[in-house]
């Protein structure tokens, strides 16, 4: 028999005496001098590229704040020329403003400058600070931006760009992009065809298939606040109202609310059957501003259809607008599961019946619980 020594030799050897073993074998190898000295020398040209990377961080941003004050120092002697002048057709003064305009980052802080001072003047003043734009080739820039197919956010800065300098000659393009398939491309879009044409830009709503969120909703609306002419929407709000994207619906109800489109009531209490719990509570809420004598019997006579939400809403607004037509319908509610119903109801009994209160009483007698929290409370309210 021929046996292998250093095989039968480890075997006898206990497994964790060898692995023990190994790692001390490791440890005396890596705590040696020469690679101590090794890991010395790693560590020192690690810590050099930190700090060579740090003050050339620091060194860039030191530089780019020092051009950034001498673009706006140039920039604050233009608005002043613009303003005392008005007259931005000074060919010397354009070469020198071009002539450290030739980085890019430069280039845009001078346009959100021009943007900032457009903000905070009228008249013929900021005319003449789209002159500005325009003659110094920051509107190229701009549909440069546009034009970007692979980063939505300098695609969405472009428009941005163009519309708050009022280039109106670029409105078809950006109202191509109302439809995005980017949200804040699209955004953007749809603020800035309202921006350039006013109520007319809102024909973006025929086509467009993605949701409006309620950001962009109040955005929409606070733009067009800032036309003081109002213009009759009631031909075009009933289409909106009976488009597939539900969140045109509400955009559509939430603009017959702002300007009272009275002409589309039939419109609005339609909606209170859609399929969609966003577009009934808009609807209930539009129908109350527009509000006439049936209103209450209508928005009752859907009280038992809808959610929580909606008929607590209801009942809110029953305490201007029901009258003591209505009050057995209301007392009934009183007989309701849910207890907040119950109180508002109670709430809208003492409001619209002079034996409101008296029924309230009587209730707290029979029932205690819930009905003499609901009759103090009330009568503390009162």
């Amino acid at each position: 028999m021929v046996w292998n020594l250093p095989t039968t030799y480890l075997s006898f050897i206990p497994e964790s005496c060898l692995l023990r073993s190994a790692v001390m074998d490791t440890i005396e190898k890596y705590m040696s001098p020469s690679m101590l000295l090794k890991g010395a020398e790693i560590l020192s040209i690690g810590i050099a590229i930190v700090v060579v990377g740090i003050y050339a961080y620091l060194f860039n941003q030191k530089r780019n704040f020092f051009y950034t004050q001498r673009i706006r120092k140039y920039i604050e002697e233009w608005i002043t020329q613009v303003i005392m002048e008005e007259d931005v057709d000074t060919p010397t003064m354009i070469r020198n403003f071009k002539r450290i305009l030739i980085n890019k980052h430069a280039r845009q802080f001078a346009i959100n400058e021009l943007i900032s001072c457009k903000k905070n003047f009228s008249g013929g003043v900021t005319d003449n600070i789209v002159s500005l734009y325009v003659a110094l080739g920051f509107k190229e820039d701009s549909l440069a931006k546009l034009r970007n197919t692979t980063r939505w956010h300098i695609k969405a800065r472009g428009i941005q760009e163009l519309y708050l300098m009022e280039q109106q000659d670029i409105l078809k393009t950006i109202y191509k992009n109302t439809n995005s398939t980017n949200e804040f491309v699209r955004m953007e879009a749809q603020t800035g065809v309202i921006h350039l044409t006013g109520f007319p830009g809102l024909r973006f709503l025929d086509v467009i298939s993605y949701p409006l969120t309620e950001w962009q909703q109040l955005k929409l609306l606070e733009q067009l606040r800032l036309y003081p002419k109002k213009e009759d929407l009631s031909d075009k709000i009933p289409a909106w109202l009976h488009a597939a994207n539900t969140t045109v619906v509400v955009f559509a109800l939430k603009l017959a609310d702002e300007y009272q489109v009275f002409a589309v009531r039939h419109d609005v209490i339609q909606c209170l059957v859609h399929a969609d719990n966003q577009v009934r509570t808009q609807a209930l809420k539009t129908l109350v501003r527009l509000a006439d004598e049936e209103t209450p019997n209508i928005l009752l006579g859907y009280f038992n259809k809808e959610s929580l939400i909606n008929r607590l809403y209801i009942l809110d607004a029953m305490r201007s607008l029901a009258t003591e037509a209505d009050a057995n319908f209301i007392e009934s509610l009183l007989d309701d599961e849910n207890d907040t119903i119950k109180l508002k109801a109670a709430l809208v009994l003492v409001a619209i019946s002079d034996s409101g209160m008296a029924v309230i009483e009587k209730r707290s007698l029979l029932q205690p619980e819930p009905f003499e929290r609901i009759y103090r409370h009330i009568k503390t309210a009162s």
